[in-house]
């Protein structure tokens, strides 16, 4: 066998390994459809089948549970994501192009709490919270979440930032931009594929988060999708329908997110991984 046919047979496992893969990642979310268009009693007897009569009447009640919830996590995780990439954005590029006494020390401080487990700082940062009067508030979650997601956003930022050519911020310079002029017209447009990624990472963590909202939140009102949708399998855990509708319902956010921003996050994490 020539090495051409090797290359090519070892092209086309490689394939058949990650299409596999790739296929049992999908298989819990075509399963998890699937269920939320069944009856219970098709659901408990056979759990593999496909449904004898689709249920569409399952999506306006769980709609209709989940709603609020939805919008609670919406609402902080998307101002969250923006103090994130807003903060993370400044930070980086004060660390990538700005000497000042102290910035290795506090930039190894920074990876240094990267390596801290976060399950230590949640009674501590309870406490913080309660402290603070923030408590049951949607503060209690968007403070923390913005402080605790800065940390990878500085670290990504400030490696992506620091391969842009010295020669663009010079010419900018000269021309009588303020630095803030530069940040704005300069690093944020050339820094959009990396800031895209950080916004959608912290975006997955933040709306999927449930210990912390759990913890600091007593008001129904307030109350996140991850809360609302483990109360309601414990409420409706007969409901399999419904219940599975509301985890496809909550879900929308999560697809949408990643499938507008998809083209900027695979070129953040590509590029931002190489230049870093």
């Amino acid at each position: 066998m020539s090495k051409t046919d090797n290359s090519a047979l070892s092209t086309f496992l490689i394939r058949v390994i990650l299409y596999s893969l790739l296929g049992l990642s999908l298989l819990p979310v075509l399963v998890m459809v699937v269920l939320s268009v069944k009856s219970n009693v098709e659901i408990i007897t056979d759990f593999w089948s496909l449904p004898s009569v689709i249920r569409w009447d399952n999506y306006p009640g769980a709609f209709e549970t989940v709603k609020g919830s939805t919008f609670n996590s919406l609402f902080v995780t998307l101002v969250s994501c923006t103090g994130i990439v807003f903060l993370s954005s400044l930070s980086g590029f004060v660390f990538a192009r700005h000497r000042f006494p102290g910035r290795e020390t506090l930039f190894t401080v920074l990876i240094g709490l990267v390596m801290l487990p976060q399950v230590l700082l949640l009674v501590p940062l309870f406490v913080e919270v309660k402290s603070m009067g923030i408590a049951d508030t949607y503060w209690a979650l968007i403070l923390p979440y913005m402080a605790g997601g800065q940390i990878i956003g500085i670290l990504l930022c400030r490696g992506f930032m620091a391969t842009i050519p010295q020669a663009l911020f010079e010419s900018a310079r000269l021309d009588g931009a303020s630095e803030f002029q530069v940040y704005r017209h300069i690093v944020l447009p050339l820094s959009l594929p990396i800031l895209t990624a950080i916004g959608i990472i912290n975006f997955h963590g933040i709306y999927n988060d449930f210990v912390w909202p759990l913890m600091v939140l007593q008001d129904q009102d307030l109350k996140t999708f991850a809360v609302a949708i483990f109360e309601l399998s414990t409420v409706y855990r007969f409901e399999y329908g419904l219940t599975f509708a509301a985890y496809v319902v909550g879900s929308l956010p999560l697809v949408v997110v990643l499938l507008a921003g998809m083209k900027y996050f695979v070129r953040g994490i590509t590029e931002g991984g190489v230049k870093a």
